[in-house]
């Protein structure tokens, strides 16, 4: 009996880690340019808003970020697009997917990155949302 409630707890780890990696992402997340729209950091649950004026970040910032981003381990970009640019990194061990997209608009660099699945994030994207300012910044 203990080794068929064993089995089929393996078995549930196995199929989530396999849904978790084949689940489609929404396409409407891919290429929105969500709020807030005002300079900061703007927290939300599962997730980062970072807005920046471009005056302050080094020339071509738009384009560094996007490099920047796409060197994230784990990291792939989506589409070609630069308005927006979007990337989806995965966890090491559940490959849990994160949408970051990255715009300009109205003389800011806006990125914003947040989690697909659950509601928290234990703080993953706000620090790698600082990672890449920080390196771009880094740069300067």
């Amino acid at each position: 009996m203990l080794l068929k409630i064993i089995g089929v707890l393996v078995a549930l780890v196995i199929v989530f880690g396999l849904w978790v990696r084949v689940s489609p992402l929404p396409q409407d997340r891919l290429s929105a340019k969500p709020g807030p729209d005002a300079e900061g950091v703007h927290p939300s649950i599962g997730g980062i808003k970072v807005v920046r004026p471009l005056s302050d970040l080094p020339e071509n910032a738009l384009d560094r970020m996007v490099e920047i981003a796409a060197a994230t381990p784990r990291t792939e970009r989506i589409g070609d697009g630069t308005d927006p640019a979007t990337f989806v990194t995965r966890s090491k061990l559940w490959a849990f997917p994160d949408i970051a997209v990255i715009w300009v608009e109205d003389g800011n660099l806006h990125v914003q990155s947040h989690l697909v699945f659950g509601k928290g994030d234990m703080g993953v994207n706000a620090a790698k949302v600082t990672r890449w300012f920080d390196r771009l910044e880094a740069e300067a």
